[in-house]
């Protein structure tokens, strides 16, 4: 492996700290008591967020004479999460350097609190212009629907003078010197507030036509899912870009208008696959019975990916027999992943014969496969699915049990509770989580409780290594508030071995933040993490290579930002934790998915990783962790397959694909991991 350069990765945002220099900080600064080194103070900054504290020094870091030593106390106070730190921050916003008060509005979108508002709408004016995007995506993340009209104003400012349509091409949301990252962070910011009106002013013209011609603009069209915004996506459907022309496909399906059948008529018809595919999915979400028609044009197709997307279109269509032949020829596909969408198909098709095809072909092989068939009886039988359902029982793995459980509680209702009440102490952790949700969903309809049931099993649940189970019981206890649920919550805020689960129950309780518990990481180990900064010491961006039957995919960890998260994958990959597991979930032109021990997401490796949310934004080939709630990373990662805007700030960023994304494309579910190799800049295993 050869030696790089770790300054050519750094996020945009990132203040290289081999280069910041000492001087005059922030009006009233003061350094820490302590004569400690650079070096020293990260060590220390990143032990205090791993275990979540303020405590021990990140007000006296942000007053540090060093700026780079603030900014990254700034990263570290959002990534706490703290409120009691909110008021340092507000006044941080006024430092005189850039990347302090980059890395300041970012903390306060992540804290997310009202009180922070005035203060990022001033930094809206911000003489910088990443400050000013940070400010628009903090106040996004905050919420108040009264900051959408100066975004778009502040995005209106920030557009460059141009006699026509400002056509943005070839950008790169994960480069470090994006141009274009303010106009993007302002219409991410306005499509999380969902304020159609706002983004309208932003980038219609007097006409009505779009003044600027680039992908983000239609994702924020999409994501809103207005149909004001329809000239915007109208656009798209004809740009060159195929990703744009991707992007106004899946807005048409969100709109859910029949009329516009006819515009993905030719978008269906595509000649590039992405294209093809999300059109395909927004015809199912239109739900029309004449697109199953459209379904049909790629039944049978040799990309094996549309092929997929057809079956699923069908299966959530009206019922059309049409295709019954074709559709069970899928049923026979020697590729499991096929069949898992051929069969809820047949189902839709098979609807009023459906015991008689099931008991005549019998179970598949394969348990996702068998998963698929449960979902499918659910969503096309309702309540006559519950005799097929229930023998689903006693399959032999028990990762198909949560996905019948799911569907008998679709299909019985309030019937299928005693079935969930069985199955809330199962021996298998992903067994008792959907017996959770599934009762939790139930109460939703119904005036039933179960909160006897929920404390026994969060007894039984207190042994598991994987939080999982506990994390879904404290969801549903926080519903329905009584004081037997009210006393349960507070037992677990008091007492749960874990913190994340702990904190997640003060949460639900509006009781505060949790103490700190007993840090995952040494001195010794957090001041390796950041060594890389010693100037003897070199610069290095740790490498990982995936070993797939398709080829290799190599990626670059980020261990400036995320050293937490970079660490535990380097560590699990040298213990060969990673080889031999598969890629258990693929959506294509999402992510691709692997890590998890189990095949089915529920697993992990027995431990919690602290999230490590940055300003690195979540562009093709970006490598992230898979949570169920802040703080609940493990060991399953995902590659995305196309920008993901949704994503950034919510799922830790860890690295990104270096060559070999022609490999991530060809990845189907259950292909293996054959292993993973690291190089951490000091040896290669």
């Amino acid at each position: 492996m050869r030696r790089i350069n770790l300054f050519l990765l750094l996020p945009l945002g990132v203040l290289p700290l081999s280069c910041a220099t000492s001087g005059r900080g922030a009006p009233g600064s003061a350094s820490l008591p302590d004569p400690l080194s650079r070096i020293e103070m990260l060590a220390r900054l990143l032990v205090l967020e791993d275990a979540r504290t303020l405590e021990g020094g990140i007000p006296a870091f942000l007053r540090n004479d060093d700026p780079a030593i603030r900014r990254r106390a700034a990263v570290a106070a959002g990534r706490i999460g703290d409120p009691l730190v909110i008021p340092r921050l507000i006044l941080q916003l006024k430092d005189p350097e850039v990347e302090v008060r980059r890395a300041t509005a970012m903390s306060l979108g992540l804290l997310g609190a009202l009180e922070s508002t005035p203060a990022l709408s001033t930094a809206l004016s911000d003489v910088d212009a990443v400050v000013r995007g940070r400010a628009s995506e903090a106040l996004s993340r905050i919420g108040q629907a009264s900051s959408g009209p100066a975004i778009a104003e502040a995005f209106r400012r920030a557009l460059p003078r141009t006699d026509g349509v400002l056509r943005i091409r070839g950008d790169d949301p994960g480069r470090a010197d994006d141009p274009w990252v303010e106009l993007r962070l302002h219409l991410i910011a306005l499509a999380r507030l969902k304020d159609a009106t706002s983004l309208a002013r932003a980038v219609l013209g007097p006409d009505g036509r779009p003044v600027v011609d680039w992908w983000a603009c239609v994702w924020a069209a999409m994501r809103i899912g207005d149909a004001r915004l329809t000239p915007i996506l109208l656009a798209g459907t004809s740009a060159e870009d195929v990703y744009i022309r991707s992007l106004a496909a899946r807005g048409f399906g969100v709109l859910k208008d029949p009329s516009h059948l006819g515009i993905l008529r030719r978008l269906v018809e595509d000649h590039d696959p992405g294209v093809v595919l999300q059109a395909l999915r927004a015809v199912a979400v239109v739900g029309a019975p004449e697109g199953s028609a459209l379904a049909a044009l790629h039944m049978d197709s040799s990309n094996l990916t549309l092929r997929r997307e057809a079956l699923l279109t069908l299966a959530a269509l009206p019922r059309d027999s049409r295709w019954r032949s074709r559709v069970i020829q899928n049923v026979g596909h020697p590729d499991a992943w096929i069949r898992s969408a051929a069969w809820p198909a047949l189902i839709r098709i098979d609807a009023e014969e459906v015991g008689l095809v099931l008991s005549t072909i019998g179970p598949d092989s394969d348990w996702r496969v068998r998963q698929a068939v449960a979902g499918g009886l659910a969503e096309s039988l309702g309540e006559r699915a519950a005799p097929l359902l229930l023998p689903m029982l006693r399959d032999a793995d028990p990762r198909v049990l949560p996905a019948v459980l799911s569907a008998l509680t679709r299909a019985r209702g309030l019937d299928a509770a005693p079935t969930l009440v069985d199955h809330a102490q199962h021996l298998d952790m992903g067994v008792r989580s959907a017996a959770i949700e599934g009762l939790a969903a139930l109460e939703e309809k119904s005036e039933k409780r179960f909160t006897e049931v929920f404390s026994l099993t969060y007894d039984a649940s207190l042994a598991d290594p994987n939080i999982g189970a506990r994390l879904t019981l404290v969801d549903a206890v926080a519903k329905n508030p009584d004081e037997q649920r009210l006393a349960l919550r507070r037992r677990i805020a008091g007492s749960d071995p874990s913190r994340v689960v702990r904190q997640r129950a003060l949460a639900t309780l509006s009781e505060g933040f949790a103490p700190p518990e007993e840090t995952a990481i040494r001195i010794a180990d957090a001041r390796r993490a950041v060594s890389i900064y010693e100037p003897e010491a070199g610069l290095y961006a740790p490498r990982a290579v995936i070993i797939t039957r398709y080829g290799k995919i190599e990626m670059a960890l980020d261990l400036v930002d995320a050293p937490l998260t970079s660490m535990s994958f380097v560590r699990l990959a040298q213990a060969g934790f990673f080889n031999g597991l598969t890629f258990h979930r693929v959506v294509p032109g999402f992510v691709v998915q692997g890590g998890d021990p189990r095949g089915d997401g529920y697993g992990g490796p027995g431990f919690t990783i602290r999230c490590e949310y940055s300003g690195r934004p979540y562009g093709r080939g970006a490598l992230g962790m898979a949570l169920s709630g802040k703080d609940t990373s493990g060991s399953q990662f995902f590659i995305t397959l196309d920008p993901q805007p949704h994503l950034d700030g919510f799922y830790t960023q860890f690295g990104s694909v270096l060559t070999g994304m022609d490999v991530v494309e060809k990845i189907r579910p259950g292909d293996v991991i054959e292993r993973i190799d690291v190089f951490d800049g000091r040896e290669s295993r």
